[in-house]
């Protein structure tokens, strides 16, 4: 894997390396809309998850398995 993922990745991080995810982080109401030192996308993992009502373990083990599915 390229990226370690951990609570304080953020979204923008995952999304360079791994841009198909940026339907799964949709589907959670992550977006980059707005001015840019606003933008979702620079939340962290343990943001994401604290403001979407989300285990933070489930998300990033959803993550995790999402991303070795990409690599296959």
């Amino acid at each position: 894997m390229d990226i370690k993922i951990s609570p304080q990745t953020k979204v923008y991080e995952i999304l360079q390396q791994f841009p198909e995810l940026i339907y799964f982080f949709s589907d959670l109401g992550i977006c980059g809309c707005g001015f840019p030192w606003e933008s979702e996308y620079f939340w962290t993992l343990e943001e994401v998850a604290k403001r979407k009502n989300i285990e933070l373990e489930k998300l990033i083990s959803e993550l995790e398995k999402k991303i070795l599915d990409l690599m296959d």
